[in-house]
């Protein structure tokens, strides 16, 4: 399990560039300014999908998610099923920088974008003032809400209170589903060369969503692997400024112990081979055990200072399981290969990326024809060489002799000169 932390930054510097924080193990509560929520990772293997129930651009623009009742009027829903929403899944990958979503939602995001802006949504650079960035759209999402049991991170206190969760709002039917916002200041990238942004939300993919580097922007985001659920909480994501605000550096680690969200599983304490023994019954000669021993025999156990094992809680419940024998194996080539071709699927976004795939692809299997076919041609060549070689070394053998006396002689021998 690990967090990413993205921050924003429109210039990179010669001698790096602050992009924010990777936490290993959990996350750090530090760099939060909400309360983290969790949504449910819907895919048992390679990529982390989620299941997308709404989409919304909201008039004004805004950093936070945090939605109340009184600001649904502000809020254009895009009409379209959560069947739409999610054909070919939608996936959360930091490695791809833009944000990508299906076709189907470019009719309704282009008709409610000009609504809202009186111009025509496209990818063509505009120059824009700071003010005028701020009060374009916030796309805000809305993602399903982890459904299992309590782990014991969540946040405490009603859904509505907590600014990630669609609380009493018409935003979803469900209190504890995730609200994202990705905010313009996040999808419109600026370009210093040119002085001009360039949007980075696309609405073109023929199936499938990736909810890429720039929606992820503003979050500390959780991939919890084991509990299958990936959490949001908004941050500025500025881990240099936490550390050196509480006197530290970054390459020291923090006074004070942090809170992080662990896997680990507790394992009992092993009992030493001695106390082993000395536990063991005493029986007589003729196989009776031994009374035990009056300090021990009416004493009341302490269940409390049991401990579960690895396999069971508190109440004897099973928890959550690393690998769950359900899931499909990879061992099923039919599920193997769909996998591979989902995932270079998501990798390769763009049309121009997949034909360029498709090339290479192509390419390499002409090489492989052609180096196929040139060796099984030398092979041929070589067989034929030593087939030849043979022939010539038993015609050898059948024309040449020797004499009487160990010379070499011609047969037939050659006719006499005169």
């Amino acid at each position: 399990e690990f967090s990413l932390c993205f921050s924003r930054s429109n210039e990179a510097e010669r001698d790096g560039t602050g992009a924010g924080a990777m936490t290993l193990g959990g996350v750090d509560p530090r760099l939060h300014m909400s309360p983290m929520v969790f949504a449910k990772n819907v895919k048992a293997s390679g990529f982390y999908a989620v299941h997308l129930k709404a989409v919304y651009l909201r008039d004004g623009g805004g950093l936070s998610a945090q939605t109340t009742q009184d600001d649904m009027g502000k809020m254009h829903k895009l009409g379209l099923s959560e069947a739409q929403l999610n054909r070919g899944n939608v996936i959360v990958d930091s490695g791809t920088t833009d944000t990508y979503f299906s076709s189907a939602l470019s009719g309704p995001f282009n008709t409610v974008w000009k609504e809202l802006t009186g111009t025509t949504y496209s990818h063509n650079p505009v120059s824009l003032t700071d003010e005028q960035i701020a009060a374009l759209p916030t796309i805000i999402l809305v993602l399903s809400g982890m459904d299992g049991d309590p782990v014991g991170d969540e946040p405490i206190g009603e859904p509505e209170d907590v600014p990630n969760y669609a609380g009493n709002t018409d935003l979803s039917d469900n209190p504890r589903d995730v609200v994202i916002a990705i905010p313009a200041a996040h999808y419109m990238e600026y370009d210093p060369d040119t002085k001009k942004y360039v949007p980075r939300f696309y609405t073109q993919e023929s199936s499938g969503s990736v909810l890429g580097a720039n929606t992820m922007m503003g979050h500390d985001v959780f991939f919890d692997v084991a509990r299958g659920r990936v959490g949001f909480a908004e941050s500025n994501c500025d881990y240099a400024s936490l550390i050196l605000s509480e006197g530290g550096s970054i390459s020291q680690p923090p006074k004070a112990p942090v809170q992080t969200v662990s896997t680990k599983i507790e394992v009992p304490e092993e009992v030493p081979e001695e106390q082993e023994e000395a536990e063991v019954t005493e029986t007589y000669e003729d196989g009776g055990d031994v009374n035990p021993t009056p300090e021990t025999e009416n004493q009341p156990v302490d269940q409390s200072s049991s401990k579960p094992g690895p396999d069971q809680t508190e109440n004897n419940a099973t928890p959550y399981e690393l690998f769950n024998n359900d899931k499909p194996k990879q061992g099923n080539s039919e599920g193997f290969w769909e996998e591979i071709l989902d995932d270079m699927k998501h990798e390769c976004s763009s049309t121009s990326c997949r034909s360029v795939a498709a090339l290479i692809i192509l390419v390499a299997m002409v090489v492989v024809i052609v180096g196929t076919r040139r060796a099984m041609a030398r092979r041929r060549v070589v067989r034929q060489y030593q087939e030849a070689e043979l022939e010539i070394s038993d015609l050898a053998l059948d024309s040449d002799s020797d004499d009487e006396e160990g010379r070499y002689v011609d047969e037939p021998p050659m006719p006499p000169i005169t």
